[in-house]
């Protein structure tokens, strides 16, 4: 491990920890203590994304260990979002917490700093399709956390959490919509055809239908008792899409083995 790879895991290290210290103040109550632990955690986190930048010139967001590494500091801007257009300042622990997952990640993945593009991802679609994604499944994260939680609450108390999960998710789901738009206008300019069912698109595809279910089920009083279920399915199918095919060596000659 040289001096880069060791300065980048310390980084990590200490913005993991920042962003769990901030989760377990959060629970002891003292609020505005953890938002201050959460900000320096995410100027930590942003110092890693600026490394990683500066190791690869270019954005950093080829491979899952820069793409954890980014999604960790998607969680605190959109946390500031909700909390003002949606007044749900009483999420922020949920928003820590999901922060520390994707940087525990990183310890199990090469850290191939100094990445290089393919010819296939030098195109202006590169950073707001990867970043749009990157938002979308954030997001969706903290709303399926919530939803989850909500389910072990007393009956009389669940439908906060699942309007909170709901709110987030409206957000979310259109960069989820711009990234699946974005990505087939990019497979256009790239390879001359806007749909290949490639796995990463075919279960994007699935993901983002299984959300519109998700939707339709709470908008409709009589299939309400189902969205939790919808929304299970869709995250699941997230999960598929973001991890499985990535990491699966089945994939590792499809389209999107890069990414």
């Amino acid at each position: 491990m040289n001096l880069h790879e060791e300065l980048m895991l310390m980084l990590i290290v200490l913005s993991a920890l920042l962003y769990a210290v901030s989760f377990v103040t959060a629970l002891a109550g003292h609020d505005r203590l953890s938002f201050r632990v959460f900000a320096a955690a995410w100027l930590v986190n942003a110092m890693v994304i600026a490394g990683n930048y500066l190791l690869c010139g270019h954005p950093p967001f080829g491979n899952m260990y820069h793409v954890l590494c980014f999604l960790s500091l998607c969680f605190l801007p959109f946390y500031l979002f909700v909390e003002r257009r949606h007044g749900l300042g009483w999420t922020m622990r949920y928003f820590s917490f999901a922060s520390v997952i994707p940087l525990i990640g990183t310890f199990f993945l090469e850290r191939d700093l100094a990445w290089q593009r393919i010819p296939a991802l030098q195109s202006p679609w590169f950073v707001p399709h990867v970043l749009s994604y990157m938002i979308a499944y954030a997001t969706a994260a903290v709303a399926f956390l919530l939803m989850v939680i909500g389910l072990w609450q007393r009956v009389d108390c669940r439908q906060r959490w699942s309007d909170a999960s709901l709110q987030i998710m409206r957000v979310a789901f259109p960069f989820m919509t711009f990234g699946l738009w974005s990505g087939a206008l990019w497979a256009e300019e790239a390879w001359g055809i806007y749909w290949s069912w490639d796995p990463k698109e075919t279960w994007s595809l699935i993901t983002w239908t299984l959300y519109l279910v998700y939707f339709h089920c709470q908008s409709v009083p009589a299939k309400r008792r189902l969205a939790p279920w919808a929304q299970i399915l869709a995250f699941a199918a997230l999960l598929i899409t973001f991890l499985v095919v990535n990491l699966l060596p089945k994939f590792a000659n499809t389209l999107h083995s890069y990414a």
